[in-house]
């Protein structure tokens, strides 16, 4: 798993993530994503269009995630999920819990709304 950070610059911080979201995968990010979601001065994306598989760890961090930005008074929002993916986030209703999106911009302008 690769997480590939993209610093807002005025706009919303964007995450990228790069593989499986599974416990090892977890693991190797867990640590710097949620430092960068809790240190984030805006809104956050995290783009997973590169993401293959997403396991029960990998929903914990994108939901404790969510929860401390929402405690800050901040949003996050998911984008560019694969179907298999986007399966897991409807099966466990994750998606109920953080918006997910379709791509970039449709989440910037969720940010904005």
């Amino acid at each position: 798993m690769e997480l590939v950070v993209v610093d807002g610059a005025g706009g919303p911080l964007r995450l990228v993530l790069k593989g499986r979201l599974d416990a090892a995968g977890t693991e190797q990010v867990e640590t710097v994503f949620a430092a960068r979601i809790r240190a984030a001065a805006g809104h956050a994306m995290v783009d997973m269009t590169a993401v293959s598989f997403v396991g029960s760890l990998g929903l914990r961090m994108l939901v404790a995630a969510a929860r401390a930005a929402d405690r800050a008074g901040r949003k996050v929002v998911i984008f560019g999920v694969q179907p298999a993916v986007a399966e897991v986030f409807r099966t466990t209703a994750l998606d109920e819990l953080i918006p997910v999106l379709v791509d970039e911009a449709s989440a910037r302008a969720q940010i904005k709304a």
